[in-house]
Parts: C-alpha cells; sequence; structure tokens
C-alpha cells in the first residue's frame, strides 16, 4: 500500500504526545507499507529524518514553516482582524499546496493521512482516499478551555477560537473519505455534525517496552504529574491540583510532595516551587521520577483526545488516582485499574489512602498494566489502523484482504 502521510511538524524527537502519536503511527505503518513523508520544517531536522530513513518513510518532504509558528503572538493578534481561526494560520502555505500539487502529480497513493485538521485544508487532487486523524476534536478543546479558564482576555481568545474552529474542523471533516478518532466520545461528537462519513476509533498508545515497571526504590509520600507544562489543560490542572487538593493531603501527611515534571512551566506555577512542590522543567527522560513515585496524579479538568500520560503510568505499574476528564476516553474503570475522583476533597482522600498504604494500590496498577499491554500498546494500535486502512480502500475498490478485516465503525 502506498500512503502519503502529512502532518504540521518533524514528530522528532517524540517527547510529547502529539509527536509520540505522529511517530509510531509512521514506523508501524512503515513496516508493512512504502510510505511518503510530508511536513513543516527547517533545516535543523533534516539530520534527525536522515537518520530514520527506512525507520519512518521511504520518502520525505520540509517545507519552510508559515510565519505564524515564529510569531505566534504576533499571529494571535492577527487572527483577531480576520475571518480564520488562529491555528488555520500555521498552515496558511502555497508553499505546501505546491510541494502537495508536485507529489500527487508524480505519484500514486492508495491513501493519503492528515495528521490534525489543520492538514485537511489543503487540495489533494487525487484518486486517493483521504482520511483525517483527529488527535482530538480542536474545537471541543477550546470549548473546554473557554469554559473554564478565569481570565477575561484568554477567555476571549479561546471562545473566539471554538466559534471560529468548530466550522473550519467540520468543513475539513466533510471533504474526508474516513476519520479517526481516539476515543469512542470524540467519535460520538463527530457522529452528531457529519453522520455520513466512516469514523474508526484508533485510540492513543504507549510504548511498552520503554515505559515499563522498574524496581526501583519507591520515595515515600511522593506524587508525581508528567506532561508538556505550558500547554494549558496541564498547568490549569497543577494549580487546581496545589490550590484545592495538594493543602488537603498535607493536612494528613505533611511530609508529602509532588513532582511537576515537564518543559516550559509557567512563571505563576514556577513561583509556587518549595520543599513540598517540585517543578524541574524540561527532564530529558521521565521515567525515573515516575518510578521513583508512590503515585502518580492526573488531575485535569480540560483538555481533548486521551491522555498519553496515563497510558505511559499505567505501562510503569503505577497507581493513578485521575479525574473523569484525565482518564476519559481510555477503557480504564473506577477502582479496577484507576481510581477516579472530580472533587478536591475526594481527590485527596484517595490519594492519602494510597501514599500511607502504597500496597493498597497494588491490585490496581497490576490490572491497569494488563488493559495497555493488551489494548494500548502501539503494535495493537497500528494493526487498528491498519484494519482500517483496508476497510477504507474496500468501501473503494471492493476487494478486501478478510485477515484485516473490522467492524467499521460510524
Amino acid at each position: 500500500m502506498k500512503i502519503l502521510f502529512l502532518t504540521p511538524y518533524v514528530p522528532l524527537p517524540p517527547n510529547f504526545g502529539g509527536a509520540m502519536r505522529v511517530y509510531y503511527l509512521l514506523k508501524g505503518l512503515s513496516q508493512n507499507h512504502e510510505v511518503t513523508f510530508l511536513t513543516f520544517g527547517n533545516k535543523d531536522k533534516v539530520d534527525l529524518l536522515n537518520k530514520n530513513v527506512g525507520l519512518l518513510y521511504k520518502d520525505y518532504y520540509l517545507v519552510k514553516p508559515t510565519w505564524a509558528w515564529k510569531y505566534r503572538r504576533l499571529a494571535q493578534l492577527f487572527a483577531l482582524l480576520t475571518s480564520k481561526s488562529f491555528f488555520s494560520l500555521f498552515t496558511k502555505s502555497k508553499e505546501m499546496q505546491a510541494k502537495i500539487n508536485e507529489i500527487l502529480s508524480l505519484q500514486d497513493f492508495d491513501i493519503i493521512q492528515m495528521e490534525f485538521p489543520i492538514m485537511g485544508c489543503f487540495h489533494f487532487r487525487s484518486r486517493a482516499m483521504k482520511i483525517l486523524d483527529e488527535h482530538n476534536i480542536e474545537y471541543d478543546n477550546f470549548y473546554r478551555m473557554w469554559k473554564k479558564t478565569k481570565s477575561p482576555l484568554i477567555k476571549l481568545h479561546y471562545k473566539r477560537e471554538f466559534t471560529k474552529s468548530r466550522m473550519e474542523e467540520i468543513n475539513v471533516c466533510k471533504k474526508m473519505d474516513a476519520i479517526l478518532t481516539v476515543s469512542g466520545k470524540d467519535k460520538s461528537i463527530l457522529q452528531k455534525e457529519i453522520p455520513g462519513i466512516p469514523k474508526f476509533i484508533i485510540p492513543n498508545g504507549v510504548d511498552v517496552e520503554y515505559f515499563k515497571p522498574s524496581p526501583q526504590k519507591i520515595e515515600p509520600y511522593s506524587m508525581v504529574f508528567t506532561g508538556m507544562m505550558a500547554y494549558m489543560p496541564n498547568h490549569d490542572g497543577m494549580n487546581y491540583f496545589l490550590d484545592e487538593i495538594f493543602p488537603l493531603i498535607l493536612k494528613q501527611i505533611p511530609e508529602a510532595k509532588i513532582y511537576i515534571v515537564g518543559n516550559r512551566p509557567p512563571k505563576n506555577l514556577k513561583k509556587r516551587s518549595s520543599k513540598n512542590i517540585i517543578i524541574t522543567g524540561f527532564v530529558p527522560d521521565v521515567r525515573s521520577y515516575v518510578w521513583h513515585a508512590c503515585l502518580y496524579v492526573v488531575p485535569l479538568r480540560m483538555g481533548g483526545g486521551t491522555r498519553l500520560k496515563v497510558l505511559e503510568a499505567l505501562a510503569m505499574k503505577k497507581t493513578v488516582v485521575s479525574t473523569t476528564i484525565g482518564s476519559e476516553g481510555i477503557e480504564v474503570i473506577n477502582n479496577e485499574s484507576v481510581l477516579i475522583a472530580d472533587e478536591a476533597e475526594d481527590f485527596a482522600n484517595k490519594s492519602v489512602r494510597i501514599l500511607k498504604n502504597p500496597e493498597s494500590g497494588e491490585n490496581l496498577a497490576a490490572r491497569g498494566f494488563d488493559l495497555v499491554c493488551s489494548k494500548y500498546s502501539w503494535e495493537v494500535v497500528t494493526q487498528k489502523l491498519e484494519e482500517a486502512h483496508q476497510n477504507i480502500l474496500y468501501e473503494k475498490t471492493g476487494t478486501l484482504n478478510t485477515n484485516m478485516l473490522i467492524e467499521r465503525t460510524g
């Protein structure tokens, strides 16, 4: 099968959620198919891409990013004067359209797969099946951030982005032959908006060989959270945890600690660093922090798609306490594979229970580990994607490899 794979950025190194999904899907597809990779990127990424020839793709092409990538704040102001969303400016590129036209004039493809809605805004003059991979539903994410944030200016920005991106995203979806979603929740949202287009659930995954359990000694009364801290749902979740949950934990366990691990924490979060609150900033490897922690917390109040951090924690056999939003889209069950708490007091009490008696969470962690290995390894996810591709092509050609047949959803 010949696949043209488009994404807005080079997924190297794969050190945040979107990049991980792109990286592992590319890697998995390239093992059985001819993958041509097209993305925005500067020359500094060429060496990284060359080192991965044969691992991620057959051929690759880089197009210079638009000005909005470098001047984000200016782009946000500029977007206020236009009828388009801020994110649409990232792919407003004549150079990218010209490269797409050139590639499609020279090669025939079976499938064109676009990562994120912004890559679906281009024109594809091809008989190939066009597939959009929705890492999350962007407008739903903006809606949640609009409703949760308190800053009037930021609230206005997210309300605007929700309103404008909603129609942009729906219009892009309507151009597709099929849509991939990471969860049943996301599929249901899109089913109401565009019921006539086939949809397949291709969940996020985890590298179970890399994120694996370790016999390292656990630090008593320690908790950990990992993620790109510049991302609003992450730093909002940790500020909520520090404001409303952590004080309740400290009342019962004064020596409790929380490790907040991730790149680019905002200033208001960094100022909260103390002997009980360790804010690391960027670290080359988050695993040691998770291995040493007694408990992994996911106090998120907003966000879309599914959280790879939860899959990573479960793959490392960690007990997880999460909000419903923090673990949504993953087939976890409260009190069976994770602990779920949406109120601050409940979250604190469940955390204290594990911190005081870590052995009480071992069965939860073991079941979470089994769940991840059976349903969320990248090998399993890639197989689901290949089967979805086969079903999508069957709609076009009427022929099917029955060994790869799955039930179509949508």
